[in-house]
C-alpha cells in the first residue's frame, strides 16, 4: 500500500466518520468504526466512548465547518496510524467508506486551490498529497 493511498484513505474515513456523526445512523456507524479503529474486542467500547465524545464535541461547536475541520484533523491521524500499523484494513475501510457514499479513488483527482495577496504581503497554502506551487509576482 502506498503511503498516499493510506493518506487518501484516512482522509475519505474521517470525511465519512463525521459525515455520520450528525445522523441518526450513528450509533451503528460509531460502533463499526470503533471496531475496525481498535481490532481489539477489549479495546473497541474505549474507542467507541472517544468517537462519542468528539461526536459531542462537534455538536456542541454547532458543527460548523471549523468544528468538522478540527474533529476530522484528529481522526486522519487516527486512521493514517490504523492503516500503518494493520495494511489489512484497507479493503474494510473502503467498504465501509463507500457505505456512506464516498468515493476513494486513488486515480489522479485533485483539489485546485487559488491563493493571492495584496500589498505586498505572502499566502501560505498547505494542503496534503503532492503539491505543485507557483509564484508569480505582480
Amino acid at each position: 500500500m502506498a503511503g498516499i493511498d493510506a493518506s487518501q484513505l484516512a482522509v475519505s474515513a474521517a470525511q465519512a466518520l463525521i459525515a455520520s456523526m450528525t445522523t441518526d445512523l450513528w450509533a451503528s456507524t460509531r460502533d463499526r468504526f470503533a471496531r475496525l479503529l481498535s481490532r481489539r474486542p477489549d479495546a473497541a467500547e474505549d474507542v467507541a466512548e472517544e468517537l462519542d465524545e468528539s461526536r459531542q464535541q462537534l455538536l456542541d461547536a454547532g458543527a460548523t465547518d471549523e468544528a468538522r475541520e478540527e474533529t476530522s484533523t484528529e481522526w486522519v491521524s487516527r486512521f493514517r496510524r490504523a492503516l500503518t500499523r494493520n495494511p489489512e484494513l484497507l479493503d474494510e475501510l473502503r467498504s465501509l467508506i463507500a457505505e456512506h457514499g464516498l468515493e476513494t479513488s486513488t486515480g489522479t483527482s485533485g483539489v485546485t486551490q487559488n491563493v493571492s495577496a495584496t500589498g505586498g504581503g505572502i499566502v501560505f497554502n498547505q494542503g496534503t498529497g503532492t503539491q505543485t506551487n507557483q509564484v508569480q509576482a505582480k
